[in-house]
C-alpha cells in the first residue's frame, strides 16, 4: 500500500500521543506527521482555515457507511462543512467490491457541479484513470484514510493500517520482551487479500520482532461479527493455552461474549488494531485489553480543510498522517471521544446544507 519509506513513516506516526480540541469550531491546532516528497517526516502543527472564501461544492466518496469508523468520518466532515458554510454531498459506494459504483458516483457528482472531491477509496489502484481525468479538469482531490497510488491528487490525509498493526505488535513486545516467558497469540486481521489487511499483517509481523511472541495461528475472514465469532471459537478450540487474540475492532468486540461464555476472561486477552465505540467501552469495562487509536473525526475535519485550501490556492501539506497512540485499561479515561467517534445519536448525513 505504501512505499517502504512511507511505511516506516507510518510506523513512527503511531508512536507519539496526539492532542486536539473537542469542539468542531476549535479542534485545531493539532500535531500531525507531515511527509515530504522524499519520504522524510516531521511533526508539525496543523491549522485549519477559520473560514472559506465562498460556499464551495465538495463531494465526499466513502466505501460504505456500515460501521462506526465511517460514521465518525461522516460526522467530522459534516460538522466541518457546516462550520465553513460549504456544500457537501456524501456518497456511499456500498462496500469495497463496488469500484465501478464509486467511479460512477464521483463522475456524476462532478458533472453536477462539484468543485473538489474527498476520496475514501475502495481501491488503491482502481481509481487512477479517474483521478487523472479529474486533474485535467482541475478538480482537486483529497485522498483520505485509505490511500491511493496515484500522484494525481492534491493532498493525502491518511490513516495507517501498517502503523496500527506495527504498534499492536510493539504493545505486546513491551509487555513480553525477548527472554521472558513466551506468549501464544492468535492473529485475526480481517478478510484475506484486502489491501488494508495486508498492511495490518506487514505491520504486526514487523512489530512483534524482538519479543517473546509466538503467532500460533493466523485466520482470515470477513469483518462481520458472526464470522469473527466463529474464527475466535475455532482458535480457542484448537489452542487451549492461548494468551492473546489480536485482530480488528470487530474481532475484539466479538471476542468479549465468547470469552465470557467460556469463563476465559483474563486468561485470554483481546487487543484491537483500531478503536471503535464498542472497543472503547470494552476497555473501560476491562473486557478488552487495549487498542490503537487514530482520531477519525479529526482526520475527516482535516480532509475538508485540505480541500478548501486547494480550492483557494493556499499552502497545503502534501501528505499528513495523524499522530496516534495506544490506550489500555490504565489510561482509557484520557481518551477524548470527540476526536474519535460520532455521537451516539448521530445518523448518516448525505447533504450539507
Amino acid at each position: 500500500m505504501k512505499s517502504r519509506t512511507l511505511r516506516n513513516t507510518l510506523m513512527l506516526a503511531g508512536a507519539i500521543s496526539f492532542s486536539g480540541a473537542a469542539a468542531a469550531a476549535n479542534w485545531f491546532p493539532l500535531q500531525v506527521n507531515s511527509v515530504g516528497a522524499d519520504g522524510s517526516t516531521s511533526v508539525v502543527e496543523y491549522r485549519g482555515v477559520d473560514s472559506a472564501a465562498k460556499p464551495w461544492k465538495i463531494c465526499a466518496a466513502y466505501p460504505h457507511l456500515k460501521d462506526s469508523f465511517w460514521m465518525a468520518a461522516n460526522y467530522g466532515m459534516v460538522e466541518e462543512a457546516k462550520r465553513l458554510n460549504l456544500h457537501l454531498q456524501v456518497m456511499d459506494a456500498g462496500g469495497y467490491p463496488h469500484l465501478n459504483n464509486q467511479i460512477s458516483q464521483i463522475e456524476n457528482c462532478v458533472a453536477g457541479g462539484a468543485q473538489a472531491v474527498i476520496l475514501g477509496a475502495v481501491s488503491r489502484d482502481g481509481l487512477n484513470n479517474l483521478l487523472a481525468e479529474l486533474k485535467k479538469k482541475q478538480i482537486p482531490v483529497v485522498d483520505v484514510f485509505n490511500g491511493v497510488s496515484s500522484e494525481d491528487v492534491g493532498a493525502h490525509v491518511l490513516a495507517s493500517p501498517y502503523a496500527e498493526g506495527y504498534n499492536s505488535g510493539q504493545y505486546l513486545v513491551k509487555r513480553h520482551p525477548e527472554g521472558s516467558p513466551k506468549v501464544k497469540v492468535a492473529w485475526l486481521p480481517g478478510p484475506a487479500g484486502a489491501g488494508f489487511v495486508e498492511q495490518f499483517d506487514l505491520g504486526f509481523k514487523e512489530g512483534v520482532k524482538g519479543g517473546a511472541i509466538e503467532i500460533v495461528e493466523t485466520k482470515y475472514g470477513d469483518l462481520g461479527k458472526e464470522v469473527q465469532t466463529r474464527l475466535i471459537e475455532d482458535v480457542l478450540q484448537t489452542h487451549k493455552d492461548l494468551d492473546y487474540i489480536v485482530g480488528s475492532a470487530v474481532t475484539a468486540e466479538a471476542g468479549v461474549p465468547v470469552l465470557r461464555s467460556r469463563n476465559k476472561q483474563g486468561d485470554v486477552k483481546l487487543v484491537a488494531l483500531y478503536m471503535t465505540p464498542g472497543v472503547y467501552q470494552g476497555i473501560k469495562q476491562k473486557a478488552i485489553e487495549a487498542s490503537f487509536l487514530e482520531p477519525a473525526v479529526n482526520i475527516a475535519r482535516m480532509s475538508v480543510n485540505q480541500a478548501v485550501k486547494l480550492l483557494e490556492g493556499k499552502e497545503v501539506q502534501r501528505a499528513i498522517i495523524p499522530v496516534g497512540r495506544f490506550y489500555d485499561q490504565s489510561d482509557i479515561d484520557q481518551l477524548n471521544t470527540d476526536e474519535a467517534f460520532a455521537p451516539a445519536s448521530f445518523r448518516p448525513v448525505f447533504r450539507v446544507p
